[in-house]
């Protein structure tokens, strides 16, 4: 995890960017409840496009995209 961004992605206009997890991290939320991170990140179906990190659920990326496919929609989650 040492090479991960942990920025916060300033541009997301989600109102629900509390629950990314490019702003979870940057708060030390995966130090601080790991088993809680583990929950949303240990069956990924989705990797963010800006940042890259992956989540079981698109609610929890500014930029989801499927992990089956080449399609992402904006950060409006």
């Amino acid at each position: 995890m040492a090479n991960e961004n942990l920025q916060v992605n300033l541009n997301c206009q989600s109102e629900l960017h509390y629950e990314h997890l490019c702003y979870l991290m940057s708060q030390g939320f995966h130090l601080t409840d790991e088993q809680e991170y583990k929950a949303l990140t240990d069956r990924p179906k989705f990797r963010c496009g800006h940042c890259r990190r992956k989540a079981n659920g698109g609610q929890n990326l500014c930029v989801p995209v499927d992990l089956g496919s080449s399609s992402y929609s904006s950060c409006s989650t």
